[in-house]
């Protein structure tokens, strides 16, 4: 067969864009720092790395984060195009915060960069009288020592959004993430998150306007960002409406066009041709 465009997702597929003979155009979808989901000292790293610095492809992300560090790590120019949401599939619900308020927990806990752990600790400082914990997992099951009061794990995709609307507030703990969707979902679905900033997730959150950021080095901050929500309605009626409008524009409707463009030969050529200029 002959490929037009063939397109590298992750690390591990890239060297077939140059082990496939008969294509024409090589791209790279760069969706995170992947070499950081192995411990130092492991050769994975290395080999990881080493696709960020190859010639004859073109390089495409999803975050700034991501295309910063391509530029600054590598010397690596890449395009650029937002990620999107289907906002037909995570509607928006109201949340009634006058009984038990449900906080979801969201990641595998078996990946150290989703650093669930956290998440956990955090919540044992939770009245439990007053909050309940749900879990959704899409690989690991909870630890022995986590609070759980419902457990989710490898559900269709198509109930996440069921599972979002029985929640008031997301807690968000990873470490490492190109662009985090579970804040971006719970806002599409009209609840609140309480999130650690990382580099990926500063792509849209906005402490204060759409989400509540907590401190990394002081994570029982997260305590009372979660209590400021439940108990000042004028805060959480500011969080609701400017989580709303993010994920408004989030839609993929509106940033179709974006990452089409990065495909197109037209996109590439100018990009060129300003290169030269300068």
């Amino acid at each position: 067969g002959y490929f037009q465009k063939m397109i590298a997702t992750m690390w591990v597929t890239e060297k077939w864009l140059h082990k496939f003979p008969n294509k024409k155009e090589k791209y790279y979808l760069v969706q995170n720092y992947e070499t950081d989901f192995y411990e130092p000292g492991s050769i994975y790293r290395t080999m990881a790395n080493a696709t960020y610095c190859q010639n004859g492809i073109r390089y495409v992300t999803i975050s700034r984060w991501c295309q910063n560090w391509l530029k600054d790590r590598f010397g690596q120019e890449s395009a650029y195009a937002p990620n999107g949401l289907n906002t037909t599939a995570f509607t928006w619900k109201r949340r009634d915060y006058t009984g038990k308020i449900r906080i979801i927990i969201e990641g595998d806990c078996g990946a150290e960069h989703k650093n669930v752990d956290e998440a956990f600790q955090i919540v044992e400082n939770l009245d439990p009288d007053q909050f309940e914990i749900w879990y959704l997992s899409y690989n690991s099951s909870p630890k022995d020592w986590y609070r759980v009061d419902h457990f989710f794990q490898k559900i269709p995709f198509a109930q996440v959004p069921k599972v979002y609307h029985e929640c008031h507030i997301l807690l968000k703990t990873s470490v490492l993430e190109s662009f985090s969707y579970p804040p971006l979902e719970m806002m599409a679905t009209g609840g609140i998150a309480v999130v650690r900033p990382n580099g990926g997730n500063a792509e849209y959150l906005r402490d204060g306007e759409n989400c509540l950021l907590y401190d990394p080095k002081n994570p029982e901050e997260a305590v009372a960002c979660i209590y400021r929500i439940v108990e000042d309605t004028e805060l959480r009626t500011k969080l609701l409406e400017g989580g709303k409008q993010t994920a408004g524009i989030r839609d993929w409707k509106n940033v179709k066009q974006e990452i089409l463009n990065l495909y197109d030969d037209s996109f590439w050529n100018n990009r060129e041709n300003r290169k030269y200029e300068k």
